[in-house]
Protein backbone atom coordinates (compact mmCIF):
# COMPACT_ATOMS: atom_id res chain seq x y z
CA UNK A 1 0.00 0.00 0.00
CA UNK A 2 2.66 2.03 1.07
CA UNK A 3 4.80 1.75 -2.34
CA UNK A 4 1.59 2.49 -3.99
CA UNK A 5 0.86 5.64 -2.42
CA UNK A 6 4.48 6.60 -3.51
CA UNK A 7 3.72 5.86 -7.10
CA UNK A 8 0.63 8.12 -7.15
CA UNK A 9 2.59 10.91 -5.47
CA UNK A 10 5.20 10.64 -7.81
CA UNK A 11 2.46 10.63 -10.91
CA UNK A 12 0.90 13.31 -9.64
CA UNK A 13 4.03 15.65 -9.32
CA UNK A 14 4.98 14.74 -12.54
CA UNK A 15 1.70 15.74 -14.03
CA UNK A 16 2.28 19.17 -11.85
CA UNK A 17 5.69 19.67 -13.51
CA UNK A 18 4.01 19.31 -17.01
CA UNK A 19 1.51 21.97 -16.53
CA UNK A 20 3.60 24.54 -15.34
CA UNK A 21 6.04 23.96 -18.08
CA UNK A 22 3.06 24.46 -20.02
CA UNK A 23 2.23 27.14 -18.62
CA UNK A 24 5.71 28.80 -18.55
CA UNK A 25 6.26 28.80 -22.25
CA UNK A 26 9.14 26.58 -21.86
CA UNK A 27 8.07 25.14 -25.40
CA UNK A 28 9.86 24.95 -29.05
CA UNK A 29 6.79 27.12 -29.96
CA UNK A 30 7.46 30.15 -32.70
CA UNK A 31 4.59 32.09 -30.79
CA UNK A 32 5.70 35.39 -28.92
CA UNK A 33 4.36 34.67 -25.95
CA UNK A 34 6.85 35.65 -22.42
CA UNK A 35 8.32 32.80 -20.80
CA UNK A 36 11.97 32.70 -18.86
CA UNK A 37 15.13 32.05 -19.95
CA UNK A 38 17.61 29.75 -17.25
CA UNK A 39 20.35 31.80 -16.61
CA UNK A 40 22.38 29.03 -18.03
CA UNK A 41 20.96 29.36 -21.20
CA UNK A 42 22.95 32.73 -21.73
CA UNK A 43 25.81 30.98 -21.44
CA UNK A 44 25.00 27.71 -22.94
CA UNK A 45 24.83 28.73 -26.48
CA UNK A 46 26.58 26.22 -28.20
CA UNK A 47 29.64 26.87 -30.43
CA UNK A 48 28.40 27.57 -33.99
CA UNK A 49 30.32 26.54 -36.98
CA UNK A 50 32.66 29.15 -38.36
CA UNK A 51 32.67 27.67 -41.74
CA UNK A 52 29.16 28.45 -42.44
CA UNK A 53 28.88 31.90 -41.11
CA UNK A 54 29.01 34.33 -44.39
CA UNK A 55 32.66 36.48 -44.84
CA UNK A 56 32.02 40.38 -44.62
CA UNK A 57 33.00 41.08 -48.02
CA UNK A 58 34.73 44.65 -46.77
CA UNK A 59 37.18 42.58 -44.75
CA UNK A 60 37.90 39.92 -46.63
CA UNK A 61 41.09 38.91 -48.05
CA UNK A 62 42.22 39.99 -51.58
CA UNK A 63 40.81 38.00 -54.22
CA UNK A 64 43.06 35.15 -55.86
CA UNK A 65 44.51 36.31 -59.07
CA UNK A 66 42.16 35.82 -62.54
CA UNK A 67 43.83 33.39 -64.80
CA UNK A 68 44.28 35.63 -67.76
CA UNK A 69 44.28 32.56 -70.47
CA UNK A 70 40.94 32.23 -69.16
CA UNK A 71 40.15 36.27 -70.00
CA UNK A 72 38.38 36.99 -73.35
CA UNK A 73 40.48 38.90 -75.37
CA UNK A 74 38.64 41.94 -77.47
CA UNK A 75 38.77 40.65 -81.33
CA UNK A 76 39.57 44.41 -82.65
CA UNK A 77 42.40 45.79 -80.44
CA UNK A 78 42.84 48.81 -82.07
CA UNK A 79 40.35 50.65 -80.88
CA UNK A 80 41.39 54.47 -80.53
CA UNK A 81 40.82 55.99 -77.86
CA UNK A 82 39.15 59.27 -77.77
CA UNK A 83 41.37 62.41 -78.51
CA UNK A 84 41.81 65.17 -76.07
CA UNK A 85 39.67 68.47 -76.46
CA UNK A 86 41.44 70.81 -78.69
CA UNK A 87 43.27 68.19 -80.43
CA UNK A 88 42.92 66.44 -83.93
CA UNK A 89 44.36 63.11 -84.21
CA UNK A 90 46.87 62.15 -87.15
CA UNK A 91 46.39 60.78 -90.78
CA UNK A 92 46.43 57.02 -90.63
CA UNK A 93 49.43 55.40 -92.93
CA UNK A 94 48.89 54.33 -95.63
CA UNK A 95 45.70 55.64 -95.94
CA UNK A 96 44.35 56.79 -99.75
CA UNK A 97 42.14 59.88 -98.53
CA UNK A 98 44.82 61.89 -97.25
CA UNK A 99 46.13 64.23 -99.72
CA UNK A 100 49.74 64.86 -100.53
CA UNK A 101 51.95 67.27 -99.68
CA UNK A 102 51.54 70.59 -102.17
CA UNK A 103 55.20 71.07 -104.52
CA UNK A 104 56.55 73.86 -104.70
CA UNK A 105 59.02 75.23 -107.36
CA UNK A 106 62.24 75.82 -106.09
CA UNK A 107 65.01 78.55 -107.08
CA UNK A 108 68.16 77.20 -108.22
CA UNK A 109 70.91 79.72 -108.03
CA UNK A 110 73.63 79.31 -110.67
CA UNK A 111 76.95 78.27 -109.62
CA UNK A 112 79.51 81.11 -110.05
CA UNK A 113 83.09 79.68 -111.60
CA UNK A 114 84.50 83.28 -110.97
CA UNK A 115 83.88 86.74 -109.95
CA UNK A 116 82.68 87.78 -113.36
CA UNK A 117 80.25 85.25 -113.63
CA UNK A 118 76.27 86.55 -113.24
CA UNK A 119 76.17 89.90 -111.58
CA UNK A 120 72.24 90.74 -111.25
CA UNK A 121 72.87 94.32 -112.23
CA UNK A 122 74.84 96.28 -113.62
CA UNK A 123 77.77 97.77 -111.61
CA UNK A 124 79.15 101.28 -111.82
CA UNK A 125 82.63 101.45 -112.88
CA UNK A 126 85.25 102.04 -110.37
CA UNK A 127 89.18 101.80 -110.09
CA UNK A 128 89.17 98.82 -107.65
CA UNK A 129 93.38 98.43 -107.91
CA UNK A 130 95.00 101.49 -108.62
CA UNK A 131 98.11 99.48 -108.84
CA UNK A 132 100.31 96.25 -109.41
CA UNK A 133 103.50 94.92 -110.11
CA UNK A 134 104.92 91.81 -111.83
CA UNK A 135 107.92 89.59 -111.81
CA UNK A 136 110.10 88.51 -114.84
CA UNK A 137 110.54 84.64 -115.56
CA UNK A 138 112.14 82.05 -118.02
CA UNK A 139 115.03 83.18 -120.31
CA UNK A 140 112.86 85.71 -122.13
CA UNK A 141 112.12 87.62 -119.00
CA UNK A 142 108.55 87.60 -119.32
CA UNK A 143 105.86 89.20 -117.52
CA UNK A 144 104.00 86.33 -115.59
CA UNK A 145 100.88 87.76 -115.71
CA UNK A 146 97.27 85.96 -114.67
CA UNK A 147 93.80 86.28 -115.82
CA UNK A 148 92.93 87.74 -112.64
CA UNK A 149 95.45 90.80 -113.23
CA UNK A 150 93.46 91.52 -116.02
CA UNK A 151 89.49 90.64 -114.78
CA UNK A 152 87.80 93.73 -115.39
CA UNK A 153 85.38 93.25 -112.84
CA UNK A 154 87.91 92.48 -110.08
CA UNK A 155 89.80 95.73 -111.54
CA UNK A 156 87.54 98.34 -112.48
CA UNK A 157 84.22 96.97 -110.91
CA UNK A 158 83.07 96.78 -114.82
CA UNK A 159 79.47 94.49 -115.29
CA UNK A 160 79.27 94.81 -118.24
CA UNK A 161 81.98 95.79 -119.65
CA UNK A 162 81.08 99.05 -121.49
CA UNK A 163 82.40 99.87 -125.13
CA UNK A 164 85.01 102.57 -123.86
CA UNK A 165 86.28 99.89 -120.85
CA UNK A 166 90.11 100.71 -122.56
CA UNK A 167 89.63 104.68 -121.63
CA UNK A 168 89.22 103.48 -118.43
CA UNK A 169 92.15 101.13 -117.94
CA UNK A 170 94.48 101.94 -115.07
CA UNK A 171 98.54 102.75 -115.93
CA UNK A 172 99.68 99.11 -114.76
CA UNK A 173 97.01 97.75 -117.24
CA UNK A 174 97.73 99.65 -120.07
CA UNK A 175 101.37 99.65 -119.85
CA UNK A 176 101.39 95.81 -120.33
CA UNK A 177 100.13 96.62 -123.76
CA UNK A 178 103.09 95.22 -126.09
CA UNK A 179 105.08 93.47 -122.93
CA UNK A 180 106.37 90.06 -123.80
CA UNK A 181 103.92 88.44 -121.18
CA UNK A 182 103.89 84.58 -119.91
CA UNK A 183 100.51 83.36 -118.78
CA UNK A 184 99.03 79.89 -118.02
CA UNK A 185 95.41 78.91 -118.81
CA UNK A 186 93.29 76.04 -121.18
CA UNK A 187 92.68 75.63 -124.46
CA UNK A 188 89.60 76.03 -125.90
CA UNK A 189 88.45 73.33 -128.34
CA UNK A 190 90.04 73.44 -131.74
CA UNK A 191 88.66 72.43 -135.52
CA UNK A 192 91.85 70.72 -135.72
CA UNK A 193 94.07 68.16 -133.36
CA UNK A 194 97.69 68.89 -134.71
CA UNK A 195 99.10 72.16 -136.37
CA UNK A 196 97.27 74.54 -135.11
CA UNK A 197 98.76 78.22 -135.30
CA UNK A 198 95.50 80.06 -133.46
CA UNK A 199 93.42 78.98 -130.99
CA UNK A 200 91.58 80.84 -128.24
CA UNK A 201 93.20 81.18 -124.75
CA UNK A 202 91.06 80.67 -121.75
CA UNK A 203 90.88 81.11 -118.08
CA UNK A 204 89.46 77.47 -117.20
CA UNK A 205 88.18 74.41 -117.83
CA UNK A 206 84.82 75.34 -117.22
CA UNK A 207 84.67 77.22 -120.97
CA UNK A 208 86.64 74.49 -122.65
CA UNK A 209 84.57 71.58 -121.64
CA UNK A 210 81.20 72.13 -119.64
CA UNK A 211 79.52 75.16 -121.92
CA UNK A 212 79.95 78.06 -119.23
CA UNK A 213 80.04 81.57 -121.60
CA UNK A 214 83.35 83.13 -120.74
CA UNK A 215 83.44 86.76 -120.04
CA UNK A 216 85.73 88.86 -122.87
CA UNK A 217 88.40 89.13 -120.32
CA UNK A 218 88.29 85.69 -119.71
CA UNK A 219 89.64 84.39 -123.28
CA UNK A 220 92.62 85.71 -125.39
CA UNK A 221 93.17 85.27 -128.99
CA UNK A 222 96.56 83.52 -129.66
CA UNK A 223 98.50 84.02 -132.72
CA UNK A 224 101.42 81.39 -132.28
CA UNK A 225 104.71 81.68 -134.19
CA UNK A 226 104.57 79.96 -137.88
CA UNK A 227 107.34 77.86 -136.88
CA UNK A 228 106.01 76.77 -133.69
CA UNK A 229 102.23 74.86 -134.29
CA UNK A 230 100.95 73.14 -131.18
CA UNK A 231 98.54 69.86 -130.60
CA UNK A 232 95.50 70.27 -128.94
CA UNK A 233 95.72 70.05 -125.58
CA UNK A 234 92.47 68.81 -123.55
CA UNK A 235 91.53 69.07 -120.20
CA UNK A 236 94.91 70.59 -118.82
CA UNK A 237 96.73 73.50 -117.92
CA UNK A 238 99.80 75.20 -120.09
CA UNK A 239 101.61 78.28 -120.44
CA UNK A 240 101.77 80.41 -122.93
CA UNK A 241 104.61 82.99 -123.89
CA UNK A 242 103.84 85.90 -126.55
CA UNK A 243 103.26 89.31 -126.61
CA UNK A 244 100.20 91.18 -125.56
CA UNK A 245 97.95 93.49 -127.14
CA UNK A 246 95.09 95.06 -126.02
CA UNK A 247 93.31 94.73 -128.98
CA UNK A 248 90.12 95.63 -128.75
CA UNK A 249 87.13 95.30 -131.20
CA UNK A 250 83.54 95.86 -130.37
CA UNK A 251 80.55 95.65 -132.94
CA UNK A 252 76.77 95.62 -133.13
CA UNK A 253 77.14 95.99 -129.14
CA UNK A 254 78.68 92.77 -128.79
CA UNK A 255 82.44 92.11 -127.40
CA UNK A 256 84.46 89.65 -130.29
CA UNK A 257 87.78 90.63 -128.80
CA UNK A 258 89.71 92.45 -125.85
CA UNK A 259 92.94 90.97 -125.13
CA UNK A 260 95.40 89.40 -128.12
CA UNK A 261 98.64 87.26 -127.89
CA UNK A 262 100.79 87.56 -130.63
CA UNK A 263 104.19 85.81 -131.88
CA UNK A 264 103.41 82.91 -129.06
CA UNK A 265 104.86 79.48 -128.32
CA UNK A 266 103.33 77.16 -126.28
CA UNK A 267 104.95 75.69 -123.45
CA UNK A 268 103.21 72.40 -122.33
Amino acid sequence: MIHNGVVKSQLLLNGLLVCVTLLSGCTNSDDDQYHEIDPQEIHAVPDEDVSSVPVNPETSSLPAPVNTSEVPVPANTSTAMPDPVGTTSPPAVGTTDVPPPAITSLSVAPVVSSSSELIAAPLVPKLLIPTRSFVKEGPQQALRVTFDDIDLLKVLNMEPVPEDAVSMFPDWLRQLDGQRVLIRGFMYPTLSQTGITYFQHVRDNEICCFGRTPKIYDRIGTVLQPDHPTSYIQGRPYDVIGTLRIDPIYEDGEWLQLYLLEDAIVIP
